[in-house]
């Protein structure tokens, strides 16, 4: 390498810098090639990039679908935690009445049936108007208890009813009538409120009256006239969108019983009556249905009777079975 040989050559011109090897030693040194460093260039810089910088796109995370709280529940059901203002029914009942005595002992004493006669039982026969009314005063004011407390009423009423006397010669005009009146309270539960309980308290009377024809009546016929004071457990149910359901059951405390009761049938007789009903109501919308309904009264009767009274018997049974189409509302 020319630079190793120059340090060399150079380091023995300085031991022997005169005479023959002195000038060798120069001549030597001239000859070898100069070496210049050339500078490392700098590097050039680069040229200023002015693409405008991309910035990253946001991902928008995927949204997962909620998951429903246990609590919310999507209905299109009227629920029956909506008060309302009012609520009824009309239409046409088909009833039948059975009265049936207990231990004759002289087996004078005539048993009525109004209907079909199956076994003992009266089939619903007989044409009734029925309607029903029950009105919430405060449901407008109030959102509270108070918002489900209502006024209601009832009354079924016959028309065009015969009955005939033992011979069946005679046909007399018959009146069968009912009306009750009194207090409702609806608490609702369950999911959405579907459900509801009813608490109903009611006087009211039920007539069925043989009338006379020229001044004369079927004296072996008693007519009854109910006097009574009641209370009733219902149910009431939203079953789908468009079916609900109503199941009720009473008991009745007869306070008299007309002609039945009085001294000149059976003056020592004890009583009482029960109630029930199944109702299924289809919605046509939000405020009117379509109800059918079976329904059933029945008196039950403990005579008592002492020596010298004018019928000797045990008891009886006066029961009143129905069937019922009616248009409901409810506002």
């Amino acid at each position: 390498r020319p630079e190793a040989a120059r340090k060399v050559l150079t380091e023995s011109l300085a031991t022997n810098p005169k005479g023959d090897q002195g000038k060798e030693l120069k001549a030597l040194l001239a000859s070898l090639p100069t070496s210049k460093t050339t500078p490392a260039r700098p590097k050039p810089i680069p040229a200023e990039d002015k693409t405008p910088v991309r910035k990253p796109v946001a991902v928008k995370p995927e949204e997962k679908p909620r998951d429903k709280a246990p609590d919310e529940v999507i209905t299109t059901m009227p629920l029956v935690n909506r008060a309302p203002l009012v609520e009824g029914a009309v239409g046409l009942r088909l009833f039948g009445r059975s009265l049936r005595y207990k231990d004759d002992v002289f087996g004078v004493l005539r048993p009525y049936t109004l209907g079909l006669d199956v076994g003992g039982f009266a089939l619903p026969g007989a044409p009734q108007v029925a309607a029903d009314l029950t009105v919430y005063p405060l449901a407008r004011l109030s959102n509270g208890a108070l918002a489900r407390l209502g006024i209601t009423g009832a009354l079924d009423q016959s028309f065009g009813l015969k009955s005939t006397g033992s011979s069946g010669a005679v046909s007399y005009p018959t009146v069968a009538r009912e009306w009750q009146a009194g207090l409702r309270y609806v608490a609702p539960f369950g999911q959405a409120d579907r459900y509801g309980f009813e608490v109903t308290g009611t006087y009211g009377m039920n007539t069925f009256r043989v009338d006379p024809v020229n001044d004369e009546r079927p004296l072996d016929l008693p007519n009854v006239e109910y006097k009574t004071a009641g209370l009733t457990l219902g149910l009431r149910a939203a079953l789908t969108e468009k079916f609900d359901f109503n199941f009720r059951l009473g008991y009745l405390h007869p306070l008299s019983a007309g002609e039945l009761s009085s001294d000149t049938w059976f003056p020592n007789a004890s009583m009482g009556a029960v109630t029930g009903s199944a109702t299924v109501a289809y919605r046509l919308n939000r405020f009117a249905d379509v109800r059918l309904k079976a329904d059933l009264r029945r008196y039950f009767f403990k005579f008592n009777p002492d020596v010298g009274d004018p019928y000797i018997a045990g008891g009886a049974v006066d029961q009143y079975p129905g069937i019922t189409l009616q248009l409901g509302f409810r506002y």
